[in-house]
């Protein structure tokens, strides 16, 4: 809360004051403690903030129950609410900058991380409180002067080569070294096979390839991560030009291989083996581009998504599929970086891409997939 709206009536336990000093005192290396933020209606508004992440900025657990989260989490930053701060900590960092607003939280928050500190919000200290971490702010050119980062969805290659050695990177989740994507190679024509034998799932590439094709009256569709290639082929077999791009050798050959016997009504699906850095293709090359099943297993969705919104013309669409968030679970562990909720996405699109989203959709039953559907 500011400190013109400060209410202590809004926090409990009534021994709050004695908790933050405990977290500061016996966990190690914490510079930084929050508390949990509900709403009224006893929803969590926030478990404190991710910044530098691959989801971009986003609060965490938002919209759940108010009694998720049992234990503290570590996190990029507190934004709002009820804060302590080790005073050696303080000092060191010159204090709060006021001058940013309601974003100067934030900045305090990555200062302390900056220096090594951790930043830790805990669920034994409760504070209502409904403001919301603001999706665009006054302030945020300012802070990207500062940081060198978008503050809504950083580029997270940007922020490594800025910031190495340095506290910012500290979630291991996201800064480690992942080890290869072997998914084609361990289950080869995996789309294939299951579109053949498993009828959900062929309602549901059905179902998304429909979609697709109401998109694409005419021109260029790119097929963005396509994996082994069976949605480019379904759409060639609806007479679409299609050109399907993903980074897996393996799965550009299967691809290859399963269409090279097929026949279409037009052009046959291309498919081309792409690496990190701007996309083969002219700018505004596509009518539509989408990404099913992709954007889950990108370690920094944020350039994939600048480098879609270049080859898409005006008018054109963006549509991207993904596995929705749960709390507490993935769809897949192995291979999915993080997984999203319908706002966290649509948030994210917009900020990078500068299109706007125009239309949302769900797939339900045994799959739990969320569809944002953005023109430019």
């Amino acid at each position: 809360m500011s400190r013109a709206s400060f209410d202590e009536s809004r926090i409990n336990p009534a021994d709050w004051r004695d908790r933050f000093p405990t977290y500061l005192r016996d966990l190690p290396n914490i510079g930084l403690v929050g508390a949990k933020r509900i709403s009224a209606d006893r929803r969590l508004v926030s478990m404190g903030e991710f910044i530098i992440h691959p989801k971009g900025c986003h609060s965490l657990g938002q919209g759940l129950s108010a009694d998720a989260f049992r234990f503290p989490e570590e996190v990029d930053a507190i934004a709002g609410g009820v804060v302590a701060i080790d005073r050696k900590t303080w000092d060191e960092i010159g204090g709060l900058d006021e001058s940013l607003g309601e974003l100067a939280l934030v900045d305090l928050s990555l200062r302390v991380r900056q220096l090594g500190k951790r930043c830790l919000c805990v669920p034994d200290v409760i504070v209502t409180d409904t403001t919301p971490l603001p999706t665009q702010s006054e302030y945020d050119v300012e802070f990207e002067r500062r940081w060198g980062f978008d503050r809504r969805s950083a580029d997270l290659d940007t922020v490594r080569q800025r910031y190495a050695g340095t506290g910012l990177l500290w979630n291991q989740r996201w800064w480690g070294a992942a080890l290869p994507f072997e998914k084609y190679d361990q289950r080869p024509a995996l789309h294939w096979k299951s579109y053949a034998e498993v009828e959900p799932f062929r309602q549901r590439a059905d179902h998304l390839v429909k979609i697709i094709r109401s998109l694409t009256p005419a021109g260029l569709a790119i097929d963005l991560g396509c994996g082994d290639g069976l949605s480019a082929h379904l759409l060639a077999k609806q007479g679409v030009e299609v050109i399907g791009l993903d980074p897996e050798s393996s799965a550009i050959e299967q691809a290859r291989q399963a269409t090279a016997a097929q026949t279409y009504p037009g052009a046959r699906p291309r498919f081309e083996r792409i690496s990190a850095g701007p996309l083969p293709l002219t700018d505004a090359a596509a009518q539509t581009l989408f990404m099913l099943d992709v954007i889950e297993h990108l370690p920094n969705p944020t350039a994939v998504l600048r480098e879609a919104a270049r080859l898409i013309q005006p008018g054109g669409h963006l549509i991207v599929s993904t596995p929705a968030w749960q709390f507490g679970g993935c769809s897949d562990p192995t291979y999915h970086v993080t997984e999203y909720t319908m706002p966290e996405l649509e948030r994210q699109i917009e900020a990078v891409t500068a299109m706007r989203i125009v239309n949302r959709a769900q797939i339900t039953g045994i799959y739990r997939d969320i569809i944002a559907i953005a023109r430019k």
